[in-house]
C-alpha cells in the first residue's frame, strides 16, 4: 500500500471518530454550555475542517495528475504549486477515448 493512500485511509479514519467526538462535544455544549464546551467545539470543528481540506486535496492531487479535473480549484492549485509539482499538462481538456469529445465546456452550446 502506497504512503498517499496509508494516509487517506488514517485521514478518513480520524475524520470518522472526529466527527462523533463533534457531535458529543456539540451535544455537551447544548445541553450544559460553558466555556470548557464552547473551546472543544471549536477546536473538534477545526480539526475536522482541516482532515476535511486534506482528504479533498489528496483526491484533487490525483484526480489532476490524471487528467480528470475539470475546473482547478484554487486552493489546491496554490498548494500544488507552493510544492512545486505544477504539471502543465494537467491542466489540458479532458478527452473521452475513440470519440473525440473533449469534456472542456465552452459555454457555447455542445461543448
Amino acid at each position: 500500500m502506497s504512503s498517499r493512500k496509508a494516509l487517506f485511509y488514517a485521514l478518513l479514519g480520524a475524520a470518522t471518530l472526529g466527527l462523533s467526538e463533534f457531535l458529543a462535544a456539540w451535544r455537551a455544549w447544548r445541553a450544559a454550555g460553558g466555556l470548557g464546551h464552547v473551546a472543544q467545539v471549536v477546536l473538534l470543528g477545526l480539526g475536522l475542517l482541516g482532515t476535511g481540506l486534506w482528504l479533498g486535496f489528496l483526491l484533487y492531487e490525483v484526480d489532476r495528475a490524471a487528467g480528470r479535473v475539470r475546473r482547478p480549484i484554487g486552493l489546491y492549485e496554490w498548494i500544488i504549486g507552493r510544492r512545486g509539482r505544477v504539471d502543465p499538462e494537467a491542466r489540458r481538456p479532458v478527452v473521452l477515448p475513440g470519440r473525440g469529445v473533449s469534456l472542456h465546456h465552452s459555454g457555447r452550446g455542445r461543448g
